[in-house]
């Protein structure tokens, strides 16, 4: 696995915001969004067996795992790692965290799997048309978009009404670029968000910042 780094913090994110976990960072990732907060990710060329993995998460000794990245379904050993974290009798939950752009089968024992599309702010073509088999697939599934602009929320939308089944709630989490301060983005994104009643009648929807950016933790 080419890894990026491990650490402990909370999850600062998403439904399961606030819970202590200790975190995988892979590091390789060929989406190339313009305003990904872990570009130093990319570069990392560092290589660690999948059992070198597990002792790490052994003396961490959380019951709440993170893989993130870069992008996780981008390593061919993926598989193997969410298995053996998942076979640690003190860990509750694995959450995987993945923008979705490439479909991978993965073991879905104790698996929370997050799918975060990318919104057009990011600056990509995004494939939106695979996540319709990410949720066909996988059971505990939670669906998070970014959104910083009307037009992230209206792609959003699109996405979400061409499913053939939603995960709910559905998470709105304000997208963090240097050019704004993120309370800002947070208020328009809330705004966007409760003004249009009939989204929120069709869908369960939660607007969660990124906690961890307001309080200054990794």
């Amino acid at each position: 696995v080419r890894l990026c780094e491990i650490f402990e913090s909370i999850q600062g994110e998403g439904l399961t915001v606030g819970s202590p976990a200790v975190f995988i960072r892979t590091g390789k990732c060929s989406v190339g969004c313009k305003y990904c907060d872990t570009k130093y990710a990319w570069s990392s060329q560092e290589e660690r067996s999948v059992d070198e993995i597990v002792s790490a998460v052994k003396k961490s000794g959380l019951p709440e795992v993170v893989i993130t990245g870069g992008e996780p379904l981008e390593e061919e050993s993926i598989g193997a790692l969410v298995i053996s974290v998942s076979e640690l009798p003190f860990v509750k939950r694995v959450t995987l965290e993945t923008c979705g752009h490439v479909f991978r089968e993965i073991p879905r024992e104790k698996l929370h799997l997050v799918v975060s599309p990318k919104p057009p702010t990011m600056g990509v073509d995004f494939p939106f048309s695979e996540i319709e088999k990410f949720v066909e697939s996988y059971e505990d599934l939670e669906l998070k978009f970014t959104v910083f602009s009307q037009e992230d929320f209206v792609k959003v939308k699109e996405c979400l009404y061409s499913l053939s089944f939603v995960p709910e709630p559905v998470v709105i989490q304000p997208l963090n670029v240097p050019f704004e301060p993120y309370a800002e983005t947070c208020r328009r994104v809330i705004s966007i968000v409760t003004s249009d009643k009939g989204f929120l009648s069709d869908f369960s929807v939660r607007v969660i910042p990124q906690v961890h950016k307001f309080v200054g933790v990794k």
